[in-house]
């Protein structure tokens, strides 16, 4: 009885996750197929799923329209940027909250991670005085640097919960072996932590890539705008061309999907990893 009882449970479980998953793809499923198709198509009654006439003229043309490419680029290049000063840092401060012992650790830890809580709103204005002054605004610096100091204590939680699950024993046989304390730090530790590490960069381009609000502050040119702040200026100017509008989201879209999947075989092999302990 219980065990046929805990297959139902299971069922009705796989049927309310597999709807909501359903429902949730409806409209990412709506933006692609209006993508390909032509102006006609798109205001047809009743609406159309696949389109009657398919092109690919769309893509081609919001590529080629203005400075898209030149957007596309530079959210790339900046939210590269972020990731690889994020992790630069956060590996160093998360390694050492994890697995050095100095008195205030824990406290220096907290009050970072407090740091969290505060609105980004209520830090703006400051935060733009001082990127005037350093010379950082319509500079894709001006985005690297904030915005990878504002979710640094995203990843030194992730990787510092990482480090501190490491045993003892791999860091004691490797200092005894007569490794340095950075040999062990790179050789051995930072290669353990390979699958906190790709969530932490996927959290941090996601954030980086999708943010509107800071680049729309710090860029003033509009050749330095990244793709999301591009995305707004290109739908004022297209208004009611939503074929268009389709194929640059479906566009900027793209590069956080290949990131996933990219760094997808960390994540599920830490995840297995992770299981088979004990």
């Amino acid at each position: 009885m219980a065990r046929t009882f805990s297959r139902f449970s299971k069922t009705i479980i796989l049927i309310i996750l597999g709807g909501a998953a359903l429902v949730s793809l409806i409209p990412l499923a709506w933006l692609l197929s209006t993508s390909f198709k032509i102006r006609s198509d798109v205001f047809a009654v009743p609406p159309q799923l696949i389109p009657k006439h398919p092109t690919l003229s769309n893509y081609a043309y919001v590529w080629t329209q203005g400075d898209v490419a030149q957007y596309f680029m530079n959210s790339v290049l900046a939210s590269a940027g972020t990731v690889l000063l994020n992790l630069a840092a956060a590996t160093l401060l998360g390694y050492a909250l994890g697995r050095l012992r100095f008195r205030g650790r824990e406290v220096i830890f907290f009050l970072g991670l407090s740091t969290m809580i505060i609105p980004f709103a209520s830090i703006m204005l400051p935060l733009f005085i001082t990127a005037r002054r350093l010379g950082l605004t319509n500079n894709l610096l001006g985005i690297i640097i904030p915005t990878s100091a504002v979710n640094l204590w995203l990843s030194v939680y992730i990787l510092r919960e990482a480090f501190r699950a490491l045993p003892d024993t791999l860091e004691e046989a490797a200092v005894i072996d007569g490794c340095s304390r950075v040999r062990v730090f790179w050789n051995i530790m930072l290669p353990l932590v390979r699958a906190p590490m790709a969530t932490a960069a996927i959290l941090v381009f996601t954030l980086t890539w999708s943010d509107f609000l800071w680049p729309l502050v710090i860029m003033r040119d509009q050749s330095k705008f990244t793709i999301s702040v591009g995305l707004q200026y290109f739908m004022s100017m297209l208004t009611s061309n939503w074929h268009d509008i389709a194929a640059i989201a479906v566009l900027a879209s793209l590069p956080t999907t290949l990131v996933f999947l990219v760094l997808q075989r960390f994540l599920f092999s830490g995840v297995l990893s992770g299981s088979s302990k004990g």
